[in-house]
């Protein structure tokens, strides 16, 4: 009888932890990128999911700044996360591309204001990119 009731317990803890998960998705093109995120922030403040973000062509004004020419691209997975009004933030471990040739594991932050459309990329190892403001798509 403990054990059923120890397990019902523990059962409904898992229930509300789900209940209080948060997930961000959505993406498209931004004022110095195209991005992609599909994550999940459970109430503990960890995070699960990826992020994509694509610096290319139309960025060629903030590539220049890092010594490129053609493309940055950050794949990342969060693993920390928080929710804060219509903000979201996630952090996590990740690849940077640098013009197709150079790879490097990165740690990534991001903050996504889902009321107005912007957020801001740091690449720690590298530095924070200006605020992104998406065009076309939505988050």
């Amino acid at each position: 009888m403990v054990l059923v009731a120890g397990l019902l317990v523990f059962a409904a803890g898992q229930a509300r932890a789900a209940s209080d998960a948060r997930h961000l998705s959505g993406g498209g093109t931004a004022s110095i990128s195209q991005v992609a995120m599909n994550v999940t922030i459970d109430g503990a403040g960890s995070a699960s999911g990826s992020f994509q973000c694509l610096m290319a062509g139309r960025s060629a004004f903030v590539l220049g700044a890092f010594g490129l020419a053609h493309n940055m691209i950050v794949h990342a997975t969060p693993t920390a996360g928080s929710v804060a009004g219509s903000v979201v933030t996630f952090s996590g471990p990740g690849s940077l591309i640098l013009d197709g040739r150079q790879k490097m594991e990165v740690h990534m932050q991001l903050w996504a204001d889902i009321a107005t459309q912007s957020f801001p990329l740091t690449v720690v190892e590298v530095g924070t990119l200006p605020v992104g403001t998406l065009r076309s798509g939505q988050i």
